[in-house]
């Protein structure tokens, strides 16, 4: 099953620079957003080499099996195109952690990602992401994250899950813990979920979800059948509430 899909970014209203970027490949069934960091110029670069590695993979890996090295063994489980993305991701790691430690000017760069790959003519879509970027699933007018941020307060819970409010509130906010380039080996979070027709998914930057809530998300889905119209208005909801930081939406709808 595949839908139509679009996808908008946003400098937003703080920024001097977008960082984030998106890929609509539907004839693959591959979706992804990356939200780049590392400061002018280095975020835009890892966020790109993010794309274009997952890109250039999923190319390279239509017929040809992918190397061991990009496999590990919690990959057993997994459904074989839940391994290519996993697999995909891991190869990207490589290459933006292989610039980022081998050139001063990009040192420290890193990158957000999350990533839905639909094979065509299935009905299993697998998601993928490291970071904070989300993937949401819109049905039968309910919301639901399908993906957990990789952030310092995520973390704080998983450890005490009893910590209250004003406890979460005294941790800073904007901290991940896991991002593409940061070491030489990444942890991938992977989901198999199974696509009913009239399902929306909207994958997102943290420039989006952090700013509107779950509500109006919802409500938007709801109110615009066009993909392209939709990410417009998610995007200008969000740069009403500040736009502090870059704004990256793409929806599919089944």
């Amino acid at each position: 099953m595949k839908g139509p899909a679009a996808a908008v970014t946003d400098v937003g209203r703080v920024r001097s620079h977008n960082e984030d970027t998106y890929l609509l490949r539907p004839e693959m069934g591959l979706y992804l957003v990356a939200d780049g960091m590392g400061g002018h110029q280095a975020g835009d670069i890892a966020s790109a080499m993010v794309r274009l590695s997952i890109t250039n993979f999923f190319d390279a890996t239509r017929a040809e099996p992918w190397s061991a090295e990009f496999t590990e063994p919690e990959d057993e489980g997994l459904a074989v195109p839940a391994r290519r993305l996993a697999a995909a991701i891991r190869k990207a790691n490589k290459d933006v952690y292989t610039v980022a430690s081998s050139n001063m000017r990009h040192y420290g760069m890193g990158s957000t990602v999350v990533t839905a790959f639909l094979p065509p003519s299935t009905r299993i879509m697998h998601v993928a992401h490291v970071g904070d970027s989300r993937c949401y699933r819109i049905r039968e007018r309910s919301l639901e994250l399908l993906t957990r941020d990789h952030s310092l307060v995520n973390e704080a819970l998983a450890i005490d899950p009893e910590m209250t409010k004003e406890e979460l509130a005294r941790l800073p906010q904007n901290i991940i813990t896991r991002a593409l380039g940061m070491e030489p080996t990444v942890d991938v979070d992977v989901a198999s979920v199974e696509v009913e027709r009239g399902d929306t998914y909207l994958l997102c930057s943290d420039g989006l979800s952090g700013l509107i809530s779950n509500e109006e998300i919802l409500e938007a889905i709801q109110l615009i059948e066009d993909p392209v119209e939709v990410c417009d208005l998610l995007v200008e909801l969000a740069n009403e509430a500040g736009g502090l930081d870059n704004i990256t939406a793409l929806v599919l709808r089944i």
